[in-house]
């Protein structure tokens, strides 16, 4: 899944979802939208955040608010993330320290912490648009704070993971097996499934073969 995904939630219909479909779907945006940012995030240029990591919160909010129910148009969706998103100017100076380097600070440190704050203004968000627009600041930080730290410690197993994956595939080159060789090795999915082209993607992108 990628951000044309969220494009997706933002133009679809939702008002026969579940209140469950619609949790899922929100998790989805989310994780989408996290991902992405968390990726921008290592652009070595300090502020260069406002440029490229607020459209895709500001997506990520849109397509939230459409699972709900409500259409948030590109104009006025600044004004739903200043009550959901907490302090913006913090974040972006957070953002600055880290690449200008902040002691003990680094891309990785600096992707972690928008993947979290993404996550945790997507939690917001949902509580904000679920609550029918009613939820009170306090509720809506505790949401962002809790969902920043899920939302952090989910994306430092995640790469603890990948590295873990990266290494194995690693070995079995060595050994000499091919493409299709690893992914049944590591996935149990062969070349005929349908289900193998979402593997080659991971595959290609753990590896770099993209």
């Amino acid at each position: 899944m990628n951000l044309d995904n969220i494009l997706e939630y933002i133009t679809s219909d939702y008002s026969n979802s579940s209140r469950k479909e619609k949790q899922e779907k929100c998790s989805q945006v989310r994780t989408i939208a996290a991902g992405a940012g968390a990726a921008l995030a290592l652009v070595p240029m300090p502020f260069a955040d406002i440029f490229t990591i607020t459209p895709v919160q500001y997506l990520m909010v849109r397509a939230i608010g459409n699972i709900y129910g409500y259409k948030i148009s590109e104009n006025s969706v600044g004004e739903v993330v200043a009550v959901i998103g907490g302090g913006f100017l913090g974040q972006q100076t957070i953002l600055a320290l880290f690449k200008i380097g902040l002691p003990g600070a680094g891309g990785f440190f600096g992707s972690v912490f928008v993947y979290g704050w993404t996550f945790g203004m997507g939690k917001a968000a949902e509580l904000y648009f679920a609550s029918g627009m009613t939820a009170t600041k306090e509720d809506l930080k505790k949401a962002r704070e809790s969902g920043a730290k899920e939302g952090e410690k989910t994306y430092r197993e995640n790469e603890v993971k990948d590295a873990e994956l990266k290494n194995r595939i690693q070995n079995m080159r060595e050994m000499g097996l091919n493409k299709e060789q690893i992914i049944y090795a590591v996935w149990n999915v062969t070349a005929s499934d349908n289900k193998y082209g979402k593997f080659e993607l991971e595959f290609k992108r753990l590896t770099g073969d993209l």
